[in-house]
């Protein structure tokens, strides 16, 4: 990479080599980066992975990338903020190593930046490999919608109209609009808003760490963005843990966030009331188990 780009790609890894290289190969492709290769970089902040990621990539693309080696598995924020300290750039665009970028994803946004001085954070229209919408930005929790999404009840159709992010969700992914949140799988940020965010609060270690990132901005007066014209595919779940490491580290960022920006009463009420609901459903089971009991007894 030569001189200072207006525009970094970052990709985060962990023994993803195979998966990061499908979404680098997609960056190339972009019309836009052929065109003016100059404008765009892309480095990739490897978080100490054992399967040889960060020397595969070097030798599949050379001097084009900037491979970062972290020494230590950090997480998704802190290998986001160290991409951000070896890269001077305008603006940087997040990239799972299971997404792949679509023709103008880029210049997309950086033409919205220029439209949209009060943003700092955008997040791209994601869709899954099928073509269909995959759900990528949202709303911030309250705590009867928090409690709906964490159930079944937020599916029961008088209820869905409260279960956070539903609002988002039937007014489609179709138009540029002001939202809270947009996910990390393809989300670009203004430099100067890194700067007065501090970066990634890095006690997020996977999962939660851009909802905390905009939360913040929020609190700063930073606007948040979904905008459809930029396009990306992600896989989702392509990760190199496994489900059920996901599924704690989804609930350790839940933890922490929801400790963090709405306090510990807060939370423990709400964890509560999930147990509750529990033993809400476990009353009718055990009066058709003893309806049961009895038939059988006659």
């Amino acid at each position: 990479m030569n001189g200072t780009p207006q525009l970094c790609v970052v990709v985060v890894t962990w023994n993803d080599a195979t998966r990061a290289a499908a979404a680098i190969d997609s960056y190339f492709a972009l019309p836009e980066v052929q065109r003016e290769p100059e404008r765009y970089a892309l480095v990739v902040s490897d978080n100490d992975s054992h399967d040889g990621t960060a020397e595969s990539l070097r030798a599949r693309y050379g001097q084009r990338i900037l491979v970062v080696e972290n020494g230590a598995n950090l997480g998704f924020g802190a290998g986001c903020n160290r991409a951000f300290a070896a890269v001077d750039a305008e603006y940087y665009y997040l990239l799972n190593p299971d997404a792949q970028v679509q023709p103008g994803a880029l210049r997309a946004m950086l033409d919205f930046f220029a439209r949209h001085p009060q943003a700092g954070i955008a997040g791209s229209r994601v869709l899954n490999p099928d073509g269909s919408i995959q759900e990528s930005c949202g709303e911030f929790d309250t705590w009867v919608g928090a409690f709906l999404r964490s159930s079944a009840w937020g599916e029961l159709p008088p209820l869905r109209r409260y279960a956070n992010g539903y609002a988002l969700r039937a007014g489609g992914y179709d138009r540029e609009r002001r939202v809270d949140i947009v996910i990390g799988a393809a989300m670009a940020l203004r430099r100067s808003a890194i700067q007065r965010l501090g970066g990634f609060d890095e006690r997020f270690f996977l999962y939660q760490e851009e909802v905390d990132l905009c939360k913040r901005a929020a609190g700063l007066g930073i606007e948040t963005w979904f905008v459809p014209t930029s396009i990306a595919l992600h896989e989702g779940m392509g990760s190199a843990i496994s489900r059920g490491a996901v599924e704690r580290h989804k609930r350790a960022g839940r933890r922490r966030y929801w400790i963090k920006h709405h306090g510990r009463l807060w939370y423990y009420a709400l964890s509560a009331a999930l147990v509750v609901r529990y033993a809400l459903y476990a009353v009718p089971l055990a009066g058709a188990a003893l309806l049961l009991r009895r038939a059988l007894g006659r």
